[in-house]
């Protein structure tokens, strides 16, 4: 199966059940293989804290769902449960804006997978901001 349509259906899975991925709902997968993940989505109201900017929290998700969508892509497409996660952010998100997630796997272990990922708006030119993300994926 194309690692695409599959990490796909992982994210209608997600957003199909009556919880907290459903902030997912928009989300559209571009690419997936290899360790990476690409995405993209508008920033709309429900994306908005109160100062009317994306939320800090979102982001935060989004970096987590993404690179453990970039993890499945490797080895036997488990996504791992997360040690670490860390977010820079520096730039805010105005709603319109047309984001874009770059997730790559840079590292990955006899039980630890180690991911890096870009938001990014204005194709690429602005970054929103940059995440670190730790898995532990299990043993080979």
């Amino acid at each position: 199966m194309c690692k695409t349509k599959l990490i796909t259906q992982v994210l209608d899975a997600v957003i199909n059940r009556p919880n907290f991925g459903q902030c997912m709902k928009k989300i559209k997968i571009v690419s997936a293989g290899n360790g990476n993940c690409k995405a993209e989505f508008v920033v709309s109201d429900e994306h908005l804290n109160v100062g009317g900017i994306m939320h800090g929290g979102f982001t935060s998700t989004v970096i987590d769902c993404i690179s453990t969508y970039a993890v499945m892509t490797t080895g036997n497409n488990v996504p791992g449960v997360s040690v670490d996660l860390n977010v820079t952010f520096m730039k805010p998100g105005l709603p319109g804006d047309l984001v874009t997630v770059d997730a790559r796997t840079i590292r990955t272990g006899k039980t630890l997978a180690f991911l890096a990922v870009d938001v990014t708006k204005n194709n690429g030119e602005d970054i929103i901001a940059h995440g670190r993300h730790t898995k532990f994926v299990g043993t080979k």
